[in-house]
């Protein structure tokens, strides 16, 4: 059996991960149980797509994708997507909650004074927290940061587990694997917590606005600290969370989204304009609270580009209107 790019990928950085890191894996926790719950939802968000699509299909009278559901190659395939796909979360979750053991150093001063030179000389994160500070506003971006990401994840995961064309889900797959692995390494490479930790006079003053955002900021530091006092003692006395990994360079959000929005520029006008709101959304709310840099949303837009532009194209996919005529 050949293995598909995502699958080599991820297989070949999880050995890095192990020959270099295997010390950390007390802190991470245990392989076992965290890649069984990454299954669970990778299972969910396939089923989840299955049942809407089959609903599509019964309303429309049309027997094909039952055909795809009962092919042994799709159903293999399907096996192989939801194992490379917790694979790939867990090999990225390792590497960013491990970032603090590895390369102490940090880069947040670096990048405001970047964000600065970038944005002639004033920082961008404070221009669009001060542009949306009316307290009303504020909330709506603090709302719609913490659930559209969760909320894209199934809504992507379903459509192309789903997805009855072979070619289209592992060239999504390969691209995605890119994404979150090259992202976590970014992260190693360029160590930072974001504007709102470096700098959390700013944001601390918006909190009764920024209550949802601040909480899971406040989660993710205690994450952090329990990271560091677990590499210093050798031992782990409090519960870490390998979700739990602070990294804001680049934004893997922003990259997430622009990544599946050039994929469903191709594929689902619906989904298109979707994905382009919430890259707009996530791009603009990164900043305004306080977890990403300028350079950091930047970057991410870059490396969803590529991610894409790599596997999209041996896809060989039509502009979705040409799709829709075939």
């Amino acid at each position: 059996m050949k293995l598909y790019f995502f699958e080599a990928f991820v297989l070949v950085n999880l050995a890095v991960i192990v020959l270099f890191g295997i010390r950390s894996l007390p802190i991470v926790g245990d392989p076992v149980r965290i890649v069984g719950g990454l299954l669970l939802s990778m299972c969910v968000q396939a089923i989840l797509g299955v049942a809407v699509r089959s609903v599509v299909a019964l309303v429309r009278r049309d027997r094909g994708y039952f055909r795809v559901l009962r092919s042994g190659q799709w159903l293999r395939d399907t096996a192989r997507l939801i194992v490379g796909g917790a694979l790939i979360i867990f090999a990225y979750g390792w590497i960013k909650l491990v970032v603090p053991l590895y390369h102490p150093a940090l880069f947040d001063q670096a990048l405001w004074d970047l964000d600065q030179t970038l944005f002639f000389g004033i920082s961008p994160a404070v221009f669009f927290l001060d542009l949306f500070g009316e307290p009303s506003l504020l909330r709506i971006v603090d709302w719609s940061y913490a659930n559209i990401f969760l909320a894209s994840t199934l809504l992507a995961g379903a459509y192309f587990f789903s997805e009855p064309s072979r070619r289209i889900r592992v060239a999504f797959f390969n691209g995605y694997a890119l994404l979150w692995i090259t992202g976590a390494w970014l992260y190693l490479l360029v160590p930072s917590l974001g504007p709102a930790y470096r700098f959390p006079e700013i944001w601390l003053a918006q909190g009764e606005s920024l209550k949802v955002t601040q909480y899971f900021q406040a989660l993710l530091m205690k994450n952090y600290r329990d990271v560091l006092r677990a590499g210093a003692t050798g031992e782990v006395t409090t519960p870490i969370r390998i979700a739990f990994g602070i990294g804001a360079f680049p934004s893997l959000h922003v990259g997430f989204q622009t990544f599946v929005f050039l994929w469903m520029r191709r594929l689902w006008t619906a989904g298109e304009v979707l994905f382009g709101l919430f890259v707009l959304v996530i791009f603009l709310g990164s900043m305004i609270t306080g977890w990403h840099y300028l350079i950091d949303g930047l970057v991410g837009l870059a490396l969803g580009w590529v991610c894409f532009a790599v596997f999209g194209r041996r896809a060989r996919l039509k502009r979705w209107l040409e799709l829709r005529r075939a």
